[in-house]
C-alpha cells in the first residue's frame, strides 16, 4: 500500500503555495507517495464564525492513517492552526515536520529571517542613503515578524539611526488591513519617510497601491520593501524590492527530511537556511534587460489575467444559478451533474462534493450543523473520475476521498477545502492533481460559491419539505392520521382514477362504527373519539401498504386499493372487524367496539361512475349495520 502525507496550510498565500506544492510533489513522486493538502482560508479581518468553520478542516484527517505529516508552518499563524495541529500530531506519534516555523517536538526546516534583511537594510541605508523609515509589521506575537524587525533596529542602529515608535503600522500581513489603515496615516504625514519597510510582500503591494493612489510615486518620492519574494511583487510595476527563502527547494528539502524519519532514519532536529536579499525597482535599482523581461510578462499577464477572470466568474454565475430552484438532494445531484457535464476545466477531471451527514438530516429535521468536527458517514452528493460524473453515494468519513486508490502507480496529490457557511460546517470540498486552482485565489472563490449554493439549496429543500408537510396537514384528518375529505378529493380519488385508466382492479370499502351515537350519549365524546381513533389505527394494520384510507365522515370511513395486491378481500374485511372488536377487550374500554364493513370490486372494463360504486359499498355496509343493530346491544 501506497504512503500518505497529510499537508496542512493557509491558502491565501497563493504565490508561496505554487512553488512549495510543486516541490513536495517532485520529491513525492520520487517514492510514489500520495500527498493529501488540508487547506483553510484563516485570517486575522474575517470574524470568529468565519474562522471556526475554516479551522474545522483540521479535525478531518485522523492523523494516526497518515505515514507523515508536513506543516507549512509560515502560514497557519492566523488562527493558531500551528498549536492546534501540534497536539494532533503529538498525540498521533506520526512523523512530522514543521517548514518555516518552529515547534516543540516536531522537526524544522526554514529560512532564517535575518541574513536576507541584514542585506536589504544594509542596501537601503548604503546604497539609497535612507535614513527615516516606516515600519509595517507583521502580528505582534509571530517569531518571524519579530526576527525581522530586530534586525530593522539594530541596522539602523549600525549606523546611528532609530525607528521612531510613532512611525509603525501593525498589518498582521494583511493586504486589505494595510490597505485600509494607511491612506489615514499618510494623510497626516507632515513629512514622506525615507521608505516603507514591510515584513512581508502582501503589505509592500498594498502600500505601493496606497501611495500611488495618493499621488505619491515608488521609488522616486518614497521607497517600499517587502519580504517572501512573491511572483506578485516581480510582476508589479515597480518590481518589489523583496527577501527571497529559496520556498521550491526548501519545500523539497522538508519533504526529503520528511521521507527520511518516515523510513526510520535518525531524528536530526531544526535545520536553517540562509535567505538572500533580492533588490528590485521599488528600492531605486534598476534591474536593466531583466527587468524588461519581467515588465513584458507583466504586462501580458495583466491583460490575461482579468480577461481570464471574468470568463471564470461567468462559470461561478452558473454555478449559482444551477442550484437555484433544486428542491431535494436528488434535483441537487443532478444540477451539479449538467452543469459540469458542460464545462468542469477549472474543477479538473476529479473532484468531490463531500457533504457531512449532520448537514444532510438537518434538511429534513430540525438538527443543526457541525462546527467541530465530522460525523461518521459522508454524503458525496457529486463527484466526477476522469471527466466522467459517478453516482451520488456515501463513504465513511475516514476514508477521506471517495474512490481513493491506494495501489496507484503514479502519484497524486488531493487538495481539500472546508465547505462551510460560518461557523455550520457542510463538508469538504476535493480536488485531485489540480493544486494550480490555488493560484490567484480561483479556489477560494469557487469553494464559497459551492457553500453559499449549498446554503441556498438547503434551504430551497427545508422549505419544500415544510411545505409538504403543511400540505400533507390539509389532506389529513387530525385525530385520526387517515385522508380527511379534501385529501379524498385531491389524493384518493385521482387515485382510484388512475387504477381505472391502467386497467387494474381496484376495491372500494367502506366502514362505519356501530352504535356511534350511543358511545357518544352514554360514555361522552372523548370516548367516542377514542373509539373513532382506534377502528383508524385498526384499518392501517388491516390493509396493504398501498391502500389509502379516509375518514369520509364522523365515524364513516372509505378505503380505496389495488385489489391486485390485495389478496382476498373478505378476509381484509373480516381482519378490520375482529381487530376492532378484540382491541375494545384488550384496552379495557367500557363498550363494545364493532365495526359495519361493505365492499365492492370495481372491474376495470366496467364503465359505471365512481359514485356509483361508493354508493354499492355504502350500501353494503349499511346491509350490514342494520343487522348488527338489531343483534347487538351497547352494555352500560
Amino acid at each position: 500500500m501506497k504512503k500518505k502525507v497529510a499537508i496542512f496550510t493557509n491558502g491565501w498565500n497563493d504565490d508561496y503555495l505554487d512553488f512549495a506544492l510543486e516541490g513536495v510533489r517532485r520529491r513525492a513522486a520520487m517514492d510514489n507517495i500520495d500527498v493529501f493538502i488540508f487547506l483553510d482560508y484563516t485570517s486575522y479581518d474575517r470574524s470568529q464564525e468565519e474562522i471556526t468553520g475554516e479551522l474545522n478542516i483540521l479535525n478531518l484527517p485522523q492523523l494516526a492513517e497518515f505515514d507523515g505529516v508536513l506543516l507549512f508552518g509560515n502560514t497557519l499563524n492566523n488562527a493558531g492552526e500551528n498549536m492546534i495541529l501540534r497536539e494532533k500530531i503529538l498525540e498521533a506519534h506520526v512523523p512530522s515536520i514543521c517548514l518555516e516555523y518552529e515547534l516543540d517536538g516536531i522537526n524544522c526546516i526554514k529560512t532564517e529571517n535575518t541574513n536576507g534583511m541584514r542585506e536589504l537594510m544594509e542596501h537601503m541605508i548604503t546604497v539609497h542613503n535612507v535614513r527615516d523609515i516606516f515600519w509595517i509589521s507583521g502580528p505582534d506575537d509571530n517569531d518571524d515578524n519579530n526576527a525581522r524587525y530586530q534586525v530593522v533596529v539594530e541596522t539602523l542602529a549600525k549606523y546611528g539611526l532609530s525607528l521612531d515608535p510613532e512611525k509603525t503600522l501593525n498589518g498582521c500581513w494583511s493586504y486589505a488591513i494595510v490597505e485600509n489603515k494607511l491612506p489615514d496615516i499618510i494623510s497626516k504625514m507632515d513629512k514622506l519617510p525615507d521608505a516603507f519597510i514591510c515584513a512581508n510582500d502582501n503589505m509592500a503591494l498594498a502600500a505601493c497601491v496606497v501611495l500611488e493612489k495618493a499621488g505619491i510615486n515608488v521609488p522616486n518620492d518614497v521607497k517600499v520593501t517587502g519580504y517572501d519574494n512573491l511572483m506578485s511583487g516581480n510582476h508589479f510595476s515597480p518590481i518589489l524590492t523583496s527577501v527571497d527563502r529559496g520556498w521550491d527547494e526548501r519545500s523539497y528539502q522538508a519533504m526529503d527530511s520528511l521521507i527520511d524519519l518516515m523510513n526510520g532514519e535518525p531524528d536530526f532536529g531544526d535545520r536553517i537556511y540562509d535567505s538572500k536579499f533580492d533588490p528590485g525597482e521599488s528600492c531605486g535599482c534598476s534591474m536593466g534587460e531583466a527587468g524588461n523581461n519581467i515588465h513584458t510578462e507583466a504586462r501580458r499577464r495583466a491583460f490575461l489575467i482579468p480577461v481570464e477572470r471574468t470568463i471564470f466568474d461567468w462559470h461561478l454565475i452558473e454555478l449559482d444559478d444551477s442550484v437555484a430552484y433544486v428542491r431535494s438532494l436528488d434535483d441537487l445531484h443532478t444540477a451539479y451533474s449538467k452543469l459540469w457535464a458542460e464545462n468542469h476545466s477549472y474543477e479538473g477531471d476529479e473532484f468531490y462534493i463531500c457533504l457531512d451527514q449532520d448537514f444532510v438530516d438537518s434538511m429534513d429535521n430540525e438538527i443543526g450543523c457541525k462546527s467541530e468536527g465530522y460525523s461518521e458517514q459522508i454524503n458525496v452528493i457529486y463527484g466526477m473520475k476522469d471527466g466522467t460524473a459517478v453516482p451520488r453515494h456515501t463513504i465513511p468519513v475516514k476514508e477521506l476521498v471517495p474512490n481513493y486508490d491506494a495501489e496507484s502507480p503514479v502519484t497524486s496529490l488531493y487538495v481539500i477545502v472546508p465547505l462551510h457557511i460560518g461557523n455550520e460546517s457542510y463538508g469538504y470540498f476535493v480536488s485531485k492533481d489540480h493544486h494550480k486552482l490555488i493560484k490567484d485565489f480561483y479556489l477560494n472563490s469557487l469553494t464559497r460559491h459551492v457553500a453559499s449554493g449549498l446554503a441556498r439549496a438547503s434551504q430551497n429543500i427545508k422549505l419544500e419539505n415544510l411545505n409538504k408537510v403543511l400540505a400533507d396537514i390539509s389532506v389529513r384528518d387530525e385525530l385520526t392520521g387517515l385522508y380527511n375529505r379534501m385529501g379524498y378529493e385531491k389524493i384518493v380519488i385521482p387515485y382510484l382514477d388512475e387504477l381505472r385508466r391502467s386497467k387494474i382492479k381496484s376495491v372500494i370499502m367502506v366502514a362505519d362504527i356501530n352504535k356511534m351515537k350511543e358511545i357518544n350519549d352514554k360514555h361522552g365524546h372523548l370516548r367516542g373519539d377514542m373509539a373513532i381513533k382506534t377502528v383508524a389505527n385498526v384499518i392501517k394494520s388491516s390493509v396493504p401498504a398501498s391502500w389509502k384510507a379516509v375518514r369520509y365522515g364522523g365515524d364513516e370511513y372509505v378505503i380505496i386499493g389495488d385489489y391486485d395486491v390485495s389478496g382476498d378481500v373478505k378476509t381484509i374485511e373480516n381482519e378490520i372487524i375482529e381487530k376492532s372488536r378484540q382491541v375494545s377487550k384488550e384496552l379495557n374500554l367500557p363498550f363494545r367496539l364493532s365495526v359495519s364493513v361493505g365492499y365492492v370490486i370495481i372491474d376495470p372494463e366496467n364503465t359505471l361512475e365512481n359514485e356509483e360504486y361508493f354508493r354499492m359499498a355504502d350500501e353494503a355496509m349499511y346491509e350490514m349495520k342494520r343487522e348488527a343493530h338489531k343483534n347487538e346491544t351497547l352494555p352500560d
